[in-house]
């Protein structure tokens, strides 16, 4: 998940022509399963995830076995999705399970391609959101188009925001399990009641009337109902009855956490 200021876009702009493809083995993409390997992701989210949405970036690439099964499923995200192959993604739920799991994918081999460099997020920004392309069904696509132009308009969902993980400490928890065609509505639900319900995100103050929020929240505010008042109506949808923010709350927007998700480096 990423939002770029004036700066940033007047840099890709100028820029996009030293835009790079980090694409898959050829021949681990030629020989891709049929099916999006949603089992084999979630192994490897349920064993280098901890409680806290944190990775294990080191262990993975560590363990040759599973540095490998990493690139057998981002390859199938390259060879396999709801364009190239309709028939294998024929409900709306499978087509948004393969895209969530395709950008969290995508942000991970992202990460190990620039460790042991990379522990903030913001200091590689362009490049990392703007700069790199990954081909996701057949395509190459940077991680802010893939959101922009492909998740959000096609789904119209403010949950997706709770499920795209960018890496980053305030980003929402990534989850321990693979969103899946059969389960993802239920997923989203709740992964958006915990990053509603966690201070961090959410912290209402009734002596000040103030709720400081993400900025998720500010950032991408059209997907939440855009007027301040909906916003927090949206967060109150995912919040208990005696949890509930007033709508005429003032709204003040905490600052965000671009440390990179490693369990080595980001505290909880």
């Amino acid at each position: 998940m990423a939002q770029a200021g004036a700066a940033v876009l007047a840099l890709v702009l100028g820029g996009a022509a030293c835009a790079s493809v980090l694409g898959p083995d050829p021949a681990l993409e030629k020989a891709a399963p049929a099916a999006f390997p949603f089992a084999e992701w979630n192994a490897l989210l349920s064993k280098y995830v901890d409680g806290e949405g944190r990775v294990d970036y080191q262990a993975l690439k560590a363990n040759a076995s599973d540095s490998q099964k990493f690139e057998r499923v981002f390859a199938a995200v390259a060879a396999t999705g709801p364009r190239t192959h309709p028939e294998r993604f024929p409900t709306q739920e499978a087509k948004l399970a393969y895209y969530l799991d395709a950008y969290n994918i995508c942000v991970w081999k992202n990460v190990l391609t620039r460790l042991p460099k990379l522990t903030n997020v913001d200091k590689e920004k362009a490049s990392f959101f703007f700069f790199t392309k990954f081909v996701v069904d057949g395509k190459p696509i940077n991680l802010k188009d893939l959101e922009s132009d492909v998740i959000r308009p096609t789904f119209k969902d403010g949950r997706v925001h709770m499920a795209l993980n960018c890496a980053s400490g305030g980003c929402p928890k990534l989850p321990r399990y693979a969103f899946t065609p059969k389960r993802v509505d239920e997923q989203l639900g709740r992964e958006a009641r915990i990053f509603c319900n966690e201070r961090r995100n959410v912290d209402w103050d009734p002596a000040s009337h103030t709720v400081r929020l993400s900025h998720i929240f500010d950032w991408y505010k059209d997907d939440f109902g855009k007027e301040p008042a909906k916003v927090i109506g949206w967060i109150n949808s995912y919040r208990a009855p005696s949890a509930q923010i007033p709508l005429d709350a003032k709204i003040v927007y905490v600052d965000y956490d671009w440390t990179l998700n490693d369990v080595h480096l980001l505290k909880r």
